[in-house]
């Protein structure tokens, strides 16, 4: 362990080490942004935030959770130099009734899409 420093290049897409400090900072930002309390309870286990690679789905079982969770998702991501992607960020309504009335948080214009234009994967 060694202590803490400032970079300031940053790494280019290419290198091999891109990758792995990429995951390690996304897992922090996932590891922060669970502490809100918000989502499903599953179990034993409380539901908010899932991961794959770089594709994250955030739960919430109202409006206003899933936007706290994003903004603070946001806030985190922010400190550790990342962005959120408006052109790939999309959101899904899994209820009986559309319930999302504004399509944009915070500066984000988010796309709707349905669960027939998503691949669904059964593991």
């Amino acid at each position: 362990m060694s202590s803490c420093f400032e970079n300031k290049k940053g790494l280019k897409q290419g290198d091999s080490v891109s990758p792995v400090l990429f995951n390690l900072v996304l897992q922090k930002v996932i590891q922060s942004t669970k502490m809100v309390p918000s989502g499903i309870k599953i179990g034993k286990e409380q539901l908010s935030v899932l991961a794959c690679a770089d594709d994250i789905a955030l739960i919430g079982k109202n409006e206003i959770e899933i936007r706290k969770l994003f903004v603070e998702m946001e806030n985190i991501a922010r400190k550790f130099g990342l962005l959120i992607n408006q052109e790939k960020t999309k959101y899904v309504i899994v209820e009986r009734k559309n319930s999302l009335k504004k399509n944009k948080i915070r500066h984000l214009k988010i796309k709707f899409t349905n669960l027939k234009e998503r691949k669904i994967i059964n593991i």
